[in-house]
């Protein structure tokens, strides 16, 4: 496979870029935000939901908000109240255009889960509907969870949950999958069939066509137990969860081990995995690609694709490079990828898919004061370079693209970094947080002597970064989209969210105790 790494640069003037984004989206105001942690759930266009916690952390609540055309129109304290008394919020999102809030309780022995549909005036519609229960005895060695996952499509949703297990019993699960109308389409119990000392539960994806799979990581143990190592890995398996069955796919791929997996679906209930694999003591050696039928229990097409050394290191430095080859030579181990997370996973019209990952890491490091005794520790959040592939249905990987970017955060868990972003037919577009020395006067992407700069959060230098990627070839073009100064705010990627429907990316960006929105139509 040619690995494809051309940069495309579009010049255009400073003055050009700024009509363009003025004619792109459409922005709110920048208003005063009236609580802390705003949660974004978009329905169509600028019509939408925030919630935010009011008040201290002892004394407040969740509060509901409504927006239409940008305006908030309602506000409303979200009621935790269910026939057993006062719940916890346990999740939210919005179902064939109603919001839904999901509240759990515990109460005489049991664990429940409940739904409350709310009006577009922020207030709740009736009494809380059970959805999912269990009994709780004394003696129980976990108290169980509740987890909601929702379709790519929006059109299934699904309540899973875990039933406590004494010391001695396997770990036992349950589900209810309901479609856009809240009626139950599938339901049923398990068991695991691995001991949770040996094997984790890695994947949970609801296809669109409401099928859920599982993927489990089993690990090889000693005697005190798994022992979470790359090298311990012993196999990673895939499970239909169907009524009350669970219909398994061993992933055998030899001496390579898969060390991380995603899912994607199309209509016909064929499963895509796809990810990273590694061999020998590289722990990321490549990326890997399957189709699973699980009607017929066989895979039905497969690809692999080896980093190669240039791929690795196209965007080193000479001094990283130098460095690497001296430890490679000295039998210290080739350059590798490590800790990439998964940002986006496209099927394409003709089968084939369309995968991006971000290496993401977070560095912990605790001082300790020798006069007082105290500690302090710092929580350092990286989120680097971002890989992105295409392979074909019958497996074959028609190109892979790394893109440097640099983006260092302390103590806030990377909130104002990662990506966001959309597909068309044609291109992935992603915007990102960047820094206005990566970049021209007229915005084109330029690495100078200096190679490149973290992303900034100060007004001068904070700008947002606009990379468009051709899905024929892999080839990219990078530009500065737009700048603190003209935004007064800063973008929150990972609140971007896409709207295949209705064609839209909302955006949200934020200042303190301010924030705007945006919606770009694509």
């Amino acid at each position: 496979m040619k690995l494809k790494s051309t940069f495309l640069a579009i010049a255009f003037f400073a003055t050009a870029n700024q009509i363009t984004i003025a004619q792109e989206v459409e922005w709110s105001e920048l208003v005063k935000s009236n609580g802390r942690g705003t949660v974004i759930y978009p329905e169509q266009g600028k019509n939408f939901y925030t919630t935010v916690w009011s008040g201290g952390m002892l004394a407040g609540n969740y509060q509901l908000k409504r927006y239409e055309d940008f305006m908030p129109i309602a506000q409303e304290k979200i009621v935790l109240k269910t026939e057993s008394g006062v719940g916890s919020l346990n999740d939210m999102i919005i179902v064939n255009g109603k919001m839904v809030i999901f509240l759990s309780d515990k109460a005489d022995k049991q664990n429940k889960l409940y739904y409350q549909l709310y009006t577009e005036s922020c207030t709740p519609v009736g009494i809380p509907t059970l959805l999912a229960e269990y009994e709780m005895p004394k003696g129980w060695n976990k108290s169980g969870y509740f987890n909601v996952i929702q379709s790519k499509n929006k059109a299934f949703f699904c309540v899973e949950y875990s039933i406590p297990s004494t010391k001695t019993e396997s770990e036992r699960f349950g589900y209810k999958v309901y479609n856009n109308e809240f009626n139950v389409v599938s339901e049923g119990e398990y068991e695991s069939p691995y001991d949770p000392k040996e094997a984790d539960i890695t994947n949970h994806y609801l296809s669109n066509t409401g099928d859920l799979f599982l993927g489990l990581k089993v690990y090889n143990t000693n005697d005190r137990g798994k022992v979470r190592d790359y090298t311990s890995l012993k196999k990673y398996l895939i499970f239909l969860i169907k009524d009350n069955d669970m219909t398994e796919m061993n992933l055998d791929l030899g001496d390579k081990r898969i060390t991380d997996m995603t899912f994607s679906s199309d209509e016909r209930r064929i499963l895509t995995c796809t990810g990273l694999y590694g061999e020998g003591s590289a722990s990321t050696k490549g990326a890997f690609y399957f189709q699973v039928d699980f009607a017929n229990q066989e895979i039905v097409n497969e690809g692999f694709s080896e980093f190669t050394k240039d791929f690795i290191t196209q965007d080193w430095s000479e001094k990283q490079k130098t460095k690497a080859n001296k430890r490679e030579e000295k039998g210290k181990g080739a350059p590798q990828l490590y800790s990439y997370d998964f940002r986006e996973v496209h099927t394409t019209a003709d089968g084939g898919v369309i995968v991006v990952m971000e290496q993401y890491y977070v560095i912990v490091h605790t001082t300790r004061d020798a006069r007082t005794g105290a500690t302090t520790t710092t929580y350092t959040y990286y989120y680097n370079d971002i890989i992105t592939y295409r392979v074909q249905e019958g497996g074959q990987f028609e190109w892979i693209q790394k893109m440097n970017k640099r983006q260092v955060s302390t103590n806030d868990g990377g909130y104002y970094s990662s990506i966001g972003g959309y597909f068309t037919d044609d291109k992935f577009i992603m915007f990102f947080n960047d820094n206005t020395k990566n970049y021209t006067e007229t915005g084109d992407f330029f690495l100078g002597e200096k190679g490149l700069y973290a992303a900034s959060y100060r007004k001068k230098t904070n700008c947002v970064a606009k990379v468009e990627i051709d899905l024929t070839n892999g080839e990219y073009s990078r530009n500065r989209y737009t700048s603190r100064e003209e935004t007064a705010a800063y973008a929150v990627p990972k609140k971007f969210t896409a709207d295949y429907i209705n064609s839209e990316l909302f955006m949200y960006f934020q200042y303190g105790k301010k924030e705007k929105f945006g919606l770009l139509k694509f």
